[in-house]
């Protein structure tokens, strides 16, 4: 099951694309809302802009492509079943900062 924090490759749909694309993707929701069979995610992008929160090396245990940023406007709600598979898991301080972004984003 998909955690909190978790870095996964998963099948997300974009505007651009309604096939869908294979992206790495922050998993924020708790374990007792993937429970039901579904996620919130934030797609891991190389194209950044403001609304893209630049994710590094000390910011995660794995590696991801130079540049990469977190899309903190798009955000979301995933079958499970289009996750492929776990790749990595943020630090807890880039986790708080991303919630922090949408929080700002919403408010």
């Amino acid at each position: 099951m998909a955690k909190r924090s978790d870095i996964v490759v998963a099948k997300v749909y974009f505007s651009d694309s309604p096939d869908g694309k294979l992206r790495p993707c922050i998993v924020l929701s708790d374990e007792r809302y993937n429970s039901s069979g579904f996620a919130l995610v934030a797609p891991i992008t190389t194209s950044g802009d403001e609304y893209c929160l630049p994710i590094g090396k000390s910011d995660c245990d794995c590696d991801l492509a130079g540049g990469s940023g977190a899309r903190f406007d798009g955000i979301a709600k995933i079958p499970l079943s289009q996750i492929r598979h776990r790749i990595g898991r943020t630090k807890d301080g880039f986790y708080w900062k991303l919630a922090s972004k949408i929080r700002e984003l919403i408010e």
